[in-house]
């Protein structure tokens, strides 16, 4: 129970900047603050990274996707960005809520790897919210300016997606042997490179660009939800628990 306390509090408090102007952003960095708080808690309770099970690693994609404020407040109007990005927020922090917590850690996860390889995941999942948020302001106010960061967020997220896989398939060669299994959760996971590699490469080569392209974008969030929160339950896979 006293770990979902200080969850509602941030989770209000994001919800709370949603009224928008100097009130709003007041709200969100307090939520912000308190919700980087609780993480740097987890940690010190834990003795570890809380980067070994999805409970934790989704409160750290939301914190990812809450920093991004900082950056958007600069490129695009306040309001706009209090009215789209909260609920993102707010979305992966009670998708936190819902999954159990083991408050454990597996020894073969104890790897520098593998915490490059989560680390990585969560900023590239990260970019990618933020550049949903973005994609979804532009439908509501349609400017080049808005289109271009939604690529340039989108961007910097599959590097960062990328660099995981490379730090995930190596520390899964040296604990397993294998650098990779085809299950659905890697499968997932391809679909999840190449959708955002295919968005990419249209928009570099100029054959998707203005709402088209912007909706593309949006579209993969929902994808990286299915393919991190939906594989087990539908498709089942064995490596759940991250």
């Amino acid at each position: 129970m006293f770990n979902l306390i200080p969850i509602l509090i941030f989770i209000s408090l994001y919800g709370l900047s949603m009224v928008g102007g100097k009130k709003g952003t007041v709200y969100f960095i307090a939520g912000f603050v308190i919700h980087m708080g609780y993480i740097l808690y987890r940690s010190f309770y834990l003795g570890w990274l809380p980067v070994t099970e999805r409970y934790d690693i989704l409160l750290l994609m939301s914190l990812g996707g809450a920093a991004s404020f900082f950056y958007l407040r600069k490129k695009v109007e306040l309001n706009l960005v209090l009215d789209v990005l909260p609920l993102f927020v707010i979305l992966l922090s009670l998708f936190a809520v819902f999954q159990g917590r083991m408050d454990t850690i597996d020894p073969v996860m104890n790897s520098g790897w593998f915490y490059a390889h989560i680390i990585f995941l969560v900023s590239g999942y990260a970019f990618f919210t933020a550049s949903t948020a973005v994609g979804i302001i532009y439908l509501r106010k349609k400017s080049i300016v808005h289109e271009v960061i939604q690529y340039r967020l989108t961007l910097f997220g599959w590097l960062l997606f990328s660099f995981s896989l490379i730090g995930g398939s190596t520390w899964f060669f040296l604990t397993y042997g294998s650098y990779w299994l085809w299950t659905a959760k890697e499968l997932w996971i391809t679909v999840v490179w190449f959708y955002y590699s295919f968005y990419l490469h249209s928009r570099m080569m100029k054959s998707l660009s203005g709402r088209p392209a912007v909706i593309m974008g949006i579209i993969g969030f929902p994808i990286i939800i299915f393919s991190y929160l939906g594989v087990m339950p539908i498709l089942g896979s064995p490596w759940s628990q991250f």
